[in-house]
């Protein structure tokens, strides 16, 4: 009787510890990801600021002023975008869910920010 509640238990534990693992290996997964969509935006934006500072004769001040700008937009120089609220329909000015491309009221497509 102890014997097979042992042997329960302790299959039990080795099922928690083979899922916590796989867990665990889909989250490193997805922080490689993210790290190399964060590396990837990090070398377009450099390439954009190289070509504005040649092409269009753009200083590093005026830049960083423009960055103080955006980022005090809702009153904090913290290093984050303003966000406006939920976003509302176009159409029937009802609050709508981001992750939906269609207003769920009316229908209306979601009109989306291409830099958020």
């Amino acid at each position: 009787m102890y014997t097979s509640a042992f042997r329960y238990a302790y299959q039990a534990g080795a099922g928690v510890s083979q899922s916590s693992g796989v867990t665990a290996r889909k989250a490193e997964r997805q922080a490689d990801q993210v790290e190399a969509r964060c590396e990837r935006l990090a070398m377009l934006c450099e390439a954009m600021w190289t070509l504005m500072s040649e092409k269009l004769s753009v200083t590093d001040e005026e830049l960083i002023d423009r960055i103080n700008e955006i980022d005090l937009r809702d009153g904090k120089l913290d290093g984050r975008v303003a966000r406006d609220g939920p976003m509302v329909c176009h159409k029937c000015e009802r609050p709508i869910a981001e992750r939906f491309p269609k207003c769920m009221y009316c229908g209306a497509p979601v009109a989306r920010s291409p830099f958020v």
